[in-house]
């Protein structure tokens, strides 16, 4: 059985978007939670300088294995910007998304842990 939570949040002037998923599901022993995040800010910028301050790119990736609790951790982290040009107006879509994977011995999941 999965288990899945859905959140979609717009900011009140819509600048701000934030989506949000987390899944729960066990299989063949080993329980795995999946937390997904999709962060999207949109600005107007007037000229480059703007530009070069709020496009900055990053990626991380980390993976952590505890042998002592049998668990496996995964997190991927982007950031980063588009640019766009709507009615003569330019705009950057700064966006951050989040991958956490959680690998654990399976336990019963219920819907408190999520």
């Amino acid at each position: 059985m999965r288990d899945l939570v859905f959140k979609n949040l717009t900011s009140k002037n819509k600048s701000r978007k934030i989506l949000f998923e987390k899944e729960a599901f066990s299989e063949d022993g080993i329980a795995t939670n999946i937390q997904k995040h999709l962060i999207y800010f949109m600005h107007e910028f007037k000229d480059s300088a703007d530009l070069a301050k709020k496009n900055n790119y990053q990626l991380f990736i980390v993976k952590r294995k505890d042998t002592i609790h049998k668990t496996e951790t995964f997190f991927v982290k982007m950031k980063g910007g588009i640019i766009t040009k709507v009615d003569n107006k330019m705009y950057i879509v700064n966006f951050l998304h989040s991958l956490t994977i959680k690998l654990s011995p399976s336990q019963k999941i219920s819907k408190a842990t999520i």
